[in-house]
C-alpha cells in the first residue's frame, strides 16, 4: 500500500536585522511557489484517490462468487487501498482477504490449464484438486480433472470428477457460457444428445461447441450433421466417406498431408473402383496398415429392398449385359453339302420346335452326311433342351479328334452360354479364323472378349474391312462393341427384319438410348412362345419404367401365371444368364425362398443331369442365407463330381465366407482366379481377404491387375471399428 506524502514545512529563522530586506521577499516567494507545487500535487492524488460510488456489500459478493475477471483483479487492489486511506479500515481488510484467497485458487486454476497445454495431466489434475478444495472455480475445475482423469485413462476419478462437476452445476447457472458447461458434463455423463441443444445455445465457446457438436454426431453415425460442425479436410474427408459421397471425400482428403488422410484415400480409391491408385498407395504402406477394413457381404443380396434398388440401377444398364442375350438367342451349326445348317435356338430358321429328329431326316438325304453330324446333332439336341452343360462335354469331346471351325464355335456357344467366356472368346477366335467370312462369328468372340475383358483391336480391324453395304446387321452388331452410336442410330433408320439377331440389336440400341423396346421384346415372344428369358425380357421390357416396388408387384403374379406355360429347363439345366435372370426377378420380388423349394423338388426327382440343378441349389442356398448348406453342395461338385469352373469355385468361395470359412473362400478364389485370370470377381474378393488379414502386399498385386470402373456384385468393406 502506498504511503501518503507530508508537506515539508520551512522554518525561516528570523535573519539578523542588520541583512538586506531583499533577501527576505526572495525566500517568501520561493516558499509561496513550493507550497503552490505542493497543493497541486495533493489536489491531483486526491482526485485519482476519489471512492467510487460503489456499493462495498457489492464488492464482497462478487469476490465470493469468484467470478470476476481477471483484469479487474487489480482495480479490486487499488479500491481497497482507497478504502482504507479513507478510514474505513475493516471493509478494506475484507476485501483484501477475500482478494488473497482468490489470488491463490485462481493461481491453481491457471497453473492445472498451463499443465494441460504441456499434456502432463497427472499435475494438472493435482493443481485443479487444488482449486476445488479453495472452492474457486469449482464446476470448471472439476470438469477440467475430469478431462485429465479421462487422458491418464484413470476412469475410475474420470468418473468421481464428472459427477462432481455436475453437482456443482448450480453454482455457475447464472454464468452466461452456463449452456456451454452444462453441455460438456452431460456429454462426460454419457447424455449426449441432452447436450446437443444447449451446444446450440450462444455462449463465448463457439469454436469449441462446433467442435463437441461435431464429435457428438460423429460418435451416432450422423455424418451429414457432423460435416457442419468440423471443417478440417481430413475430418470432412472421412465423414462424406461415410454418407457415401466418395468422390467429394477424396477431393478433401488430396488436400491432407497426413498418413492417414492418404491411407484413407486408398480406400476411397477402391470404393470408387480406382484400382491402380489404391495399389500404389497400399503397396507403400504395406507395413503400416493404419486402417484395417473388415470384409462383408453385400446387403443388396439378401434385403428386398436393397436388392430392387441395385436392379433398378444395374439390370440391362450396361453394353455387354446384352452380350449373353445373343450368346443365349445365337444358332447352333451342322455341316450340309452346300451350306452350314444353322439351328437358330429354339428351332427357328426353318426348323420348329423341337424336331431336331426332323433335321437328323434331313441330313440323312445329305451325301455327305457323316457320323461326325450324327455326333453334332446329338449334342444340338442335348443344347436345345436345355443341356448345356451335356452339350459342352460332347463338343469337347469331338474337338479332341476334329478341328473344324463348326465344333469350335459350337463349343464356343455352349461356353459362353455357361458363362465360361475365357473359352467361349478362344474358340469363337478360332472358329473365326478358322472361316473368316463368318462375321457374326468374330463380332460373337468381341462379345466374349467384353466378357472376359480382354481387348483386341485386331480383330476390331479385321471385321471392319469386310464390311460392307450388305452387312448390315453384322455392322450394327460391331457398332454395340465400339460404342459407335452414329451406326447404332443410323441402324435403326434402315429396313428391319424380324428374327432374333436383328430384334436384339434394336433391342439393346433402343435400351442404350432409354427409349422403349416392348415392341421388340413382344417380336422376340411371339417368336419363342414358351421360352423363358424372352418371357422375362417381355415383362421387363413393359414395366421397367414403374417404380420398383410396383414391378416387383407385378412379376409376383407373372410368375405365377409364367411357371405354368414355360419351360423352364433352360433354368434348371441351361445358360447362366437364364439362371441369373431367374434369381434376380425371384429376389426383388421375395420369391427366393419358393424358388428354392422348386430346386429342392428338381434335385429329389434328377437322374439324368444333376450337376446344374446342384448347382442351381447351391445358389438358392446362398441366397436364403442356408450358407452352410450351399457351402456343402459346392464343395461336393467341385471335390466329388470334378466341377472345377471359375464361376462354380468363385461362388464357392461366397458361400464359404457365409459360412464363416474365409480360409477356404480364399484357396477357392485363388483356384478360380487361375482358370480365368481376366475374372475380376474373385481378384477383388481376394484383395479384400488378404487386406482385411493385414497383408497389405498381396491386396496391392490383386488391386493391380483390376480394370478401373469394375464393380463388384458380392462384396463390400468397412474401416474396422476400434475396440
Amino acid at each position: 500500500m502506498d504511503k501518503t506524502q507530508e508537506e515539508n514545512v520551512v522554518i525561516i529563522e528570523k535573519e539578523e536585522k542588520s541583512k538586506l530586506p531583499l533577501i527576505i521577499v526572495i525566500l517568501l516567494l520561493l516558499v509561496l511557489i513550493l507550497l503552490l507545487i505542493l497543493l497541486a500535487v495533493v489536489v491531483i492524488k486526491k482526485k485519482k484517490e476519489t471512492i467510487p460510488n460503489q456499493n462495498i456489500e457489492e464488492l464482497v459478493k462478487k469476490l465470493e462468487k469468484k467470478n470476476i475477471p481477471k483484469d479487474q483483479l487489480n482495480i479490486l487492489i487499488k479500491k481497497a487501498t482507497v478504502l482504507y486511506k479513507s478510514g474505513q479500515k475493516e471493509k478494506a481488510l475484507e476485501i483484501l482477504q477475500k482478494i488473497s484467497e482468490f489470488s491463490k485458487a485462481l493461481s491453481y486454476y491457471n497453473l492445472g490449464v498451463i499443465k494441460i497445454e504441456e499434456k502432463n495431466y497427472k499435475k494438472a489434475l493435482s493443481y485443479f484438486q487444488k482449486a476445488i478444495e479453495n472452492k474457486e472455480n469449482r464446476t470448471i475445475s472439476a470438469i477440467n480433472a475430469a478431462y485429465c482423469a479421462l487422458m491418464l485413462k484413470n476412469y475410475k476419478l474420470f468418473d468421481y470428477y464428472r459427477r462432481l462437476a455436475y453437482a456443482f452445476l448450480p453454482e455457475i447457472s447464472k454464468n452466461k457460457n452456463y449452456p456451454y458447461y452444462y453441455a460438456v458434463v452431460m456429454y462426460y455423463l454419457g447424455y449426449e444428445y441432452e447436450a446437443i441443444p444447449a451446444l446450440h445455445k450462444k455462449t463465448a465457446f463457439v469454436e469449441e461447441s462446433h467442435k463437441l457438436l461435431g464429435n457428438i454426431y460423429d460418435y451416432y453415425n450422423d455424418p451429414a450433421n457432423a460435416t457442419n460442425y468440423i471443417k478440417t479436410n481430413l475430418y470432412l474427408g472421412f465423414n462424406y466417406a461415410k454418407l457415401g459421397k466418395y468422390h467429394l471425400a477424396k477431393q478433401y482428403l488430396s488436400n491432407t498431408s497426413s498418413k492417414e488422410g492418404e491411407f484413407a484415400l486408398a480406400l476411397i480409391d477402391l470404393k470408387i473402383s480406382e484400382f491402380k491408385e489404391a495399389a500404389r498407395i497400399l503397396k507403400k504402406y504395406k507395413d503400416n496398415n493404419i486402417y484395417p477394413i473388415t470384409v462383408f457381404l453385400k446387403k443388396s443380396l439378401f434385403d428386398i429392398k436393397t436388392a430392387q434398388q441395385e436392379f433398378k440401377k444395374t439390370f440391362l444398364k450396361k453394353t455387354n449385359d446384352f452380350f449373353d442375350l445373343f450368346f443365349y438367342f445365337a444358332p447352333y451349326k451342322v455341316y450340309n453339302i452346300k451350306q452350314t445348317i444353322n439351328y437358330l435356338k429354339k428351332g427357328i430358321a426353318g426348323i420348329p420346335i423341337g424336331s431336331i429328329e426332323e433335321a437328323k431326316s434331313y441330313l440323312k438325304k445329305s451325301a455327305t452326311y457323316s457320323n461326325l453330324n450324327l455326333k453334332i446333332s446329338k449334342a444340338i439336341k442335348l443344347a436345345l433342351n436345355g443341356h448345356i452343360y451335356l452339350a459342352n462335354k460332347e463338343f469337347v469331346k469331338l474337338l479332341k479328334d476334329h478341328n473344324t471351325y463348326i465344333l469350335h464355335y459350337d463349343t464356343a456357344l455352349t461356353y459362353a452360354q455357361l458363362g465360361d467366356y475365357l473359352n467361349a472368346y478362344k474358340h469363337f477366335l478360332m472358329a473365326y479364323h478358322l472361316n473368316p467370312y463368318d462375321l457374326k462369328t468374330g463380332i460373337l468372340a468381341l462379345y466374349a472378349a467384353s466378357k472376359t475383358n480382354i481387348d483386341n483391336k485386331h480383330l476390331v480391324s479385321l471385321i471392319k474391312e469386310d464390311l460392307n453395304d450388305k452387312t448390315i446387321l453384322e455392322d450394327a452388331m460391331l457398332s454395340l462393341y465400339t460404342n459407335d452410336r452414329i451406326r447404332m442410330v443410323a441402324f435403326l433408320q434402315k429396313p428391319q427384319k424380324n428374327k432374333p439377331f436383328w430384334i436384339l440389336t434394336r433391342i439393346a440400341i433402343k435400351s442404350i438410348y432409354n427409349k422403349d423396346f416392348s415392341i421388340d421384346a413382344m417380336a422376340l415372344k411371339n417368336i419363342f412362345e414358351k421360352d423363358l428369358i424372352a418371357n422375362l425380357l417381355y415383362f421387363y421390357a413393359n414395366n421397367k419404367d414403374l417404380p420398383i416396388n410396383k414391378l416387383a408387384q407385378n412379376y409376383q403374379s407373372f410368375f405365377l401365371n409364367m411357371i405354368n406355360y414355360v419351360n423352364l429347363n433352360d433354368f434348371y439345366y441351361g445358360s447362366k444368364i437364364a439362371q441369373d435372370w431367374y434369381f434376380e426377378f425371384a429376389r426383388i420380388s421375395g420369391l427366393i425362398h419358393r424358388v428354392r423349394l422348386q430346386l429342392l423338388k428338381k434335385v429329389q426327382t434328377e437322374t439324368f443331369d444333376i450337376i446344374p440343378p446342384l448347382k442351381r441349389l447351391a445358389y438358392a442356398n446362398f441366397y436364403t442365407k442356408h450358407f452352410e448348406e450351399s457351402y456343402t453342395i459346392y464343395n461336393d461338385l467341385i471335390n466329388n463330381k470334378n466341377v472345377n469352373d471359375p464361376h462354380t469355385l468363385y461362388y464357392a468361395a461366397v458361400a464359404a465366407i457365409g459360412a464363416n470359412h474365409h480360409s477356404n473362400a480364399v484357396v477357392l478364389m485363388e483356384l478360380a482366379k487361375l482358370k480365368n485370370p481376366n475374372y475380376l470377381e474373385p481378384r477383388f474378393g481376394l484383395g479384400l481377404l488378404w487386406q482385411e488379414a493385414n497383408n497389405l502386399n498381396a491386396a496391392s498385386i490383386q488391386y493391380a491387375k483390376i480394370k478401373n470402373g469394375f464393380t463388384s456384385k458380392f462384396f463390400d468393406f468397412n474401416i474396422k471399428p476400434k475396440n
